[in-house]
């Protein structure tokens, strides 16, 4: 059982769980809070990683405008 409820958790973090695979992860998150607070602070921490990525991603292309922009005008 163990093992099946960690392949609905990485098919969360990969954005591939259907909608009963979610409900199924939820209820066993709330029959077990030992589980649900050690997955809880994953969550949290993989939610956080993946802005990071986007800001990182934002500036570069940014920056990359930028580089575009000062070509354009000398010349």
């Amino acid at each position: 059982m163990e093992d099946h409820l960690w392949m609905l958790v990485t098919r969360k973090l990969a954005n591939e769980a259907t909608e009963k695979e979610l409900a199924e992860l939820d209820l066993a998150l709330k029959q077990n809070p030992a589980f649900h607070n050690s997955l809880k602070q994953l969550f949290d921490w993989w939610d956080g990683d993946k802005q990071q990525e986007e800001d990182h991603s934002v500036r570069l292309f940014d920056n990359i405008l930028k580089r575009i922009k000062t070509t354009s005008t000398t010349q």
